[in-house]
C-alpha cells in the first residue's frame, strides 16, 4: 500500500479528529500526528498546514496560526547569536554554549537539536577559517586557532574542555596568544 503524502495526512487528521474551525491547537494536533507518522522531519510549518486546509475550503483562524512557531524556529531562537568568534574569549564561550545545548538535546534524545548544534559549530569553524585566510597576520593566527577549537569540538565534544586546557598551557599557545587571549 502506498504511503500517504503529508497533504493527504493533514486532511485525514482533520477528518479523523472531527475538527471544525482550525486554531493553533488544531495545528499542533495535526503536526504531532505528522511527527508520529513521518518522524521528526514530518512536522510542517503552521502556515503550510493552514494552506492545505484553506485549499479545501476548511475554516482557519489565521490570526492564531501566524503567531505559531515553525518546527525549526525553536532551534533558530536557541542558537540565534551563535557562533560568536570576534575574539578567543568569545569563541570559547560560544563553544561552551553550543556544547551545553548539545548535551541538553542528547539527554532529551532530540536528534534535530543535536544536528542543529553541530551545524552551528560547523558554521563557526568555517567562518573562523575563512577569516583566517583574509585577516592580517595577528588576527590570522587567532582565527585559525578558533577554527581548530571548533574542529576539536566537532570531532569529540567530550574531549574539548580538557583539550583546551592542555592547549592553553602549551608554550606555543602562550607565545602566540597571551596578549590577545584575555583569559578564556
Amino acid at each position: 500500500m502506498k504511503r500517504k503524502s503529508k497533504r493527504e495526512m493533514v486532511l485525514d487528521i482533520y477528518d479523523r479528529e472531527a475538527m471544525g474551525e482550525v486554531t493553533a491547537r488544531e495545528i499542533a494536533i495535526i503536526n504531532q500526528a505528522l511527527v508520529e507518522e513521518f518522524g521528526a522531519g514530518g512536522a510542517m510549518n503552521p502556515g503550510e498546514i493552514a494552506r492545505v486546509l484553506v485549499d479545501e475550503d476548511l475554516p482557519v483562524r489565521y490570526e492564531q496560526i501566524f503567531r505559531m512557531a515553525g518546527p525549526m524556529e525553536k532551534y533558530e531562537n536557541l542558537f540565534r547569536y551563535l557562533p560568536r568568534i570576534a575574539d578567543m574569549a568569545q569563541a570559547a564561550a560560544s563553544i561552551r554554549e553550543i556544547d551545553a545545548l548539545y548535551r541538553k538535546f542528547q539527554r532529551l534524545g532530540d536528534k534535530t537539536g543535536l544536528r542543529f548544534a553541530r551545524r552551528i559549530a560547523l558554521m563557526g569553524k568555517h567562518e573562523a577559517g575563512r577569516l583566517a585566510r583574509i585577516a592580517d597576520h595577528e588576527r590570522r593566527d587567532e582565527k585559525a586557532e578558533i577554527a581548530q577549537w571548533f574542529t576539536v569540538w566537532l570531532q569529540n565534544p567530550d574531549l574539548f574542555e580538557h583539550w583546551l586546557l592542555v592547549r592553553q598551557a602549551t608554550q606555543d599557545y602562550r607565545n602566540r596568544f597571551t596578549q590577545t587571549d584575555p583569559g578564556t
